[in-house]
């Protein structure tokens, strides 16, 4: 018998990691191995692993009663060709009888490992698949792989380019090492890309990564940001030391992906997408030990195994000549690394929620106007909302405490917008720097982000201006301390110390490389946040101008936003009103909710409804829309979409309960009148709660104010800041709701608990003369920040009490109480 190796790629339930399975292999002395899948993902892996340790590989497939198995390379693109092609009953190759073929799913000893991933992966286990011996004695040449894709050639004339004088010098570097490192035909490609994609009006970002750092990539229109406008490095994108192909990666609408690789496929031919494929985490390692009572550590060897094979969310390959590789459905079955090790250069094209909405809105309202101030007003105050890399809890607080007022500023935001500089503490550094002009290092480099080192490019300046490394050098010294490799960083750091003590005294040059080693890890990639920048501002300027439009075209694209976004338009003055199957147009100071915010409904069916349009009862709304589902209709009730009729939704509820048995309420109601007979029913309306409830379970927040329920109850106002707004609030909460009179929110805190609400009444404020703020379970002083002269925060530290003057709570949470309003 010969053994044949089944791997995990295979999905057959094999726990036969390919790196153990190697290790296994050399222990045992085995001089080959031969894989058997029913597929081709591990291919370049377990060849790639087997020649890095001295094992023949052998690649076989078996196709019904028959293992095929290559003897060289040529019969191993056969066999995959053959895979492709589904074309085995011709096929020239040797093969093996199946009955003489022993297939191994498991190490010894691990029977029950590889049972309990077979039940994961919902497939049925082999009786013995046991890995007992490896004996292959076939007879096979070395197989080498090899990349075929052709790149589209670049026409003599594509570098040929205008430039300004103040371009001239830095052009030219650019283009001769890309010429030098024969990368013309990638940038020639790349530039297609987006050529196609604009001519068939498909919205491509400003650019991505360190790409935006170079001229070349502007002056073609690949990128849109001018690097020398924004002092970017071209060097932190490629220097004469970089041997790998630099990476242009693009971003486009989202909804509009799909249709540009099918513009690529026309004009090329041969474009596939790229697989990846999904391992075990530790998380659902936990789920599976808690489901088969047993051990976390006892799963351990199955941790990591892959499970699934999916597409890539961005990579693709194209090429001008046919592409040999496994490859079903217009997807290579290979991940980025098995082919990058062959030789294949794939584009990454990544859809973009944000320019979906962003190309929406320029075509709605035009092009944003640069250097608009207002621009700026909604994120000073933290209300971002829908607002590109901002909108998280991190985002609005980092954003009211670095108040950006420039682009510049604005990507240096964006920079920091990540935990990492929060905890390091960069974040409090920059905004002392800024606020309170106190600076960390006084050196030209750092003069952009007031003497905090911030940008990746930051690093690399240092080193090329103050101790004299060429571009290469200083990348490489970027590398080292931020991935914190030793072996790197053992002599570049010592050479970058040795060159900083010739120029600059002995205590900044400690300073320097101590704060270049700590912090580095967490420094941006200047360029990539610039890029960024771009489109948060685009965002911001349409929110902050138009922001009704802004609202509807957000809520269209990410209903995800839905219950912000209603809190942001109630804040802003708008009357946020429930949806209306007779509702279409609205009035300046109004937001509809639109129908596609109801769960259930499409836009597809919202058009419908709109389109059928007026009704005048229930039973008209049916009749002109019955092909849709009773549960649509139910959606729309409890949504408030029939409140226009003026009946109760429980009354409604009923009248749909009876359409959907047959019996015609009308008829009902007449007969009760013509002869007396007093009809049971459950017309009665509904409380207001009920009303919140129904809203919360299709909408997912409410818009009914339940004010009667708290007219005992009502709370002072108070003065506070919450999802990042500064706003006057009643705070009260009854029934698990809260409410100020204008907004309702679920929360779950007991009755008559102080909350903190929106109001959207900023008159309210005027009236206040002091208000101090009680932090529960928070002991911290980085969840407090600088408040008016009126309000002070009550912090607990050490079992202690402290007071703090002008200061207010900046947590995106309700563990908050006023206890104190005078």
């Amino acid at each position: 018998m010969i053994t044949a190796i089944v791997s995990p790629y295979s999905f057959k339930g094999s726990i036969l990691k390919l790196e153990s399975l190697i290790n296994f292999a050399k222990n045992s002395g085995a001089k080959c191995l031969l894989l058997c899948d029913e597929n081709f993902h591990a291919t370049v892996k377990f060849i790639d692993l087997c020649k890095k340790n001295d094992i023949k590989p052998i690649i076989g497939f078996k196709y019904r009663n028959k293992v095929f198995y290559a003897r060289n390379t040529h019969e191993l693109y056969e066999l995959i060709e053959a895979y492709n092609t589904e074309k085995f009953e011709h096929l020239n190759l040797n093969f093996i009888p199946e009955n003489q073929v022993y297939f191994a799913y498991y190490f010894p000893k691990q029977k029950h490992l590889y049972k309990i991933f077979c039940n994961y992966l919902g497939v049925e286990p082999v009786e013995n698949g046991e890995l007992k011996n490896l004996n292959v004695c076939l007879e096979v040449e070395e197989y080498k792989l090899y990349s075929t894709q052709v790149l589209p050639k670049a026409p003599d004339n594509f570098l040929k380019i205008k430039a300004t004088p103040q371009e001239e010098e830095r052009l030219k570097k650019e283009i001769d090492l890309i010429k030098e490192k024969n990368f013309v035909d990638y940038f020639y490609t790349i530039y297609n890309i987006v050529n196609i994609a604009e001519k068939h009006g498909i919205k491509v970002g400003p650019g991505r990564g360190s790409a935006v750092g170079s001229l070349l990539s502007y002056k073609l229109g690949i990128t849109k940001i001018n690097p020398i406008k924004f002092n970017l490095m071209f060097e932190r994108f490629l220097n004469k030391g970089r041997m790998e192909l630099p990476d242009i990666d693009l971003d486009i609408e989202d909804i509009k992906r799909k249709e540009l690789i099918e513009k690529l496929r026309e004009k090329y031919k041969y474009v596939y997408h790229i697989s990846t494929f999904s391992n075990i985490g530790l998380k659902t390692l936990k789920k599976i030990a808690f489901e088969n009572n047993v051990s976390l550590q006892e799963l351990k060897p199955i941790l990591n195994l892959p499970t699934h094979k999916s597409v890539h969310a961005a990579g693709i390959i194209i090429s001008t000549k046919k592409i040999l590789a496994p490859i079903k459905e217009q997807v290579i079955e290979w991940d980025m690394n098995s082919l990058q090790k062959i030789g294949y250069i794939k584009f990454d094209i990544l859809g973009l929620r944000t320019l979906s909405i962003l190309a929406e809105l320029e075509k709605k309202l035009g092009t944003a106007k640069f250097e608009d101030k207002k621009s700026y007003n909604f994120i000073l105050k933290g209300q971002t909302t829908g607002i590109f890399q901002l909108d998280s809890p991190l985002g609005k607080r980092i954003s009211r405490l670095i108040k950006p007022e420039n682009l510049e500023e604005l990507s240096i935001l964006l920079s920091l917008n990540r935990p990492g500089p929060l905890k390091a503490g960069i974040v409090d550094q920059y905004a002392n720097a800024k606020w309170k002009k106190e600076k960390n290092l006084n050196l030209d480099v750092l003069n952009e982000t007031n003497g905090v080192l911030i940008f990746q490019e930051q690093i690399m300046k240092i080193a090329m201006k103050y101790a004299g490394f060429t571009a290469e050098e200083a990348d490489v010294l970027r590398k080292a301390v931020a991935k914190k490799d030793k072996n790197l960083m053992k002599d570049i750091l010592k050479k970058f110390k040795t060159n900083l003590s010739k120029r600059l005294s002995k205590d900044l040059v400690q300073q320097i490389v101590d704060i270049i080693y700590e912090f580095s890890e967490y420094a941006f990639n200047k360029s990539h946040a610039v890029a960024y920048a771009h489109i948060t501002y685009y965002l911001s300027f349409f929110k902050s101008h138009f922001p009704k439009v802004f609202f509807k075209v957000l809520l269209k694209h990410d209903s995800s936003k839905k219950e912000f976004s209603i809190f942001e338009l109630q804040t802003l003055g708008f009357k946020v009103k429930l949806p209306n199957v007779n509702q279409k147009y609205e009035q300046e100071d109004e937001f509809i909710i639109p129908l596609t915010l109801i769960n259930g409904i499409n836009e597809k069916i919202e058009q419908q409804i709109l389109r059928n349009s007026p009704y005048i009862s229930l039973e008209d709304f049916v009749e002109k829309n019955s092909n849709l589902n009773f549960s649509v209709v139910e959606s729309l009730i409890k949504a408030g979409a029939f409140d226009v009729f003026n009946d109760s939704r429980r009354k409604l509820l009923s009248k749909l309960k009876e359409i959907r048995s047959g019996v015609n309420s009308q008829l009902i109601e007449l007969s009760s009148k013509l002869f007396g007979k007093k009809i049971e029913n459950s017309y009665k309306t509904e409380q207001s709660w009920e009303r919140c409830d129904m809203e919360y379970s299709v909408l997912g927040f409410s818009v009914s104010k339940p004010v009667e329920n708290f007219k005992n109850y009502l709370a002072p106002y108070a003065l506070c800041v919450i999802r990042n707004q500064k706003l006057a609030v009643n705070v009260i909460s009854k029934g698990g709701y809260a409410t100020d009179g204008i907004s309702t929110f679920k929360l779950n805190v007991p009755d008559d608990t102080y909350t903190l609400i929106f109001d959207k009444k900023p008159e309210i404020q005027r009236g206040i003369k002091k208000v101090v703020y009680e932090l529960k379970h928070i002991n911290s002083y980085k969840d407090i920040e600088r408040g008016n002269m009126n309000e002070s925060v009550i912090l607990e530290k050490n079992n202690k009490k402290i007071k703090i003057l002008k200061s207010r709570p900046v947590l995106d949470n309700y563990n908050i109480k006023l206890i104190e309003v005078d």
